[in-house]
């Protein structure tokens, strides 16, 4: 039981990583001047794999660090919060549709 923690814990501290690094680097340009990243990818990946709770954490905190490093510090309570909602929703969509 406590393996399992601990390798759940490990996971989501990888995804929130991996969507912190998705956030900041990997930029798609959109043709309207704006541009998409895989951050959100991410978020949803972590929900899918994580769950709920350890998927919304690590989508918002990654998200949320991705603001703080890149200099836009004041958008990362919002981010965070949005990400999250982001992530139980997707959850609670595929725990209904399997």
């Amino acid at each position: 039981m406590k393996q399992t923690k601990l390798r759940t814990l490990i996971l989501a501290a990888m995804f929130a990583a991996l969507t912190c690094v998705a956030t900041m680097i990997i930029h798609i340009p959109s043709p309207i001047g704006g541009y998409f990243n895989l951050g959100d990818c991410m978020v949803l990946l972590s929900a899918f794999v994580l769950g709920p709770v350890w998927g919304t954490a690590a989508g918002g905190i990654g998200s949320a660090l991705a603001d703080i490093l890149s200099g836009y510090a004041v958008f990362a309570p919002g981010t965070f919060v949005i990400k999250a909602l982001i992530a139980v929703i997707a959850a609670a969509i595929l725990k209904a549709l399997g």
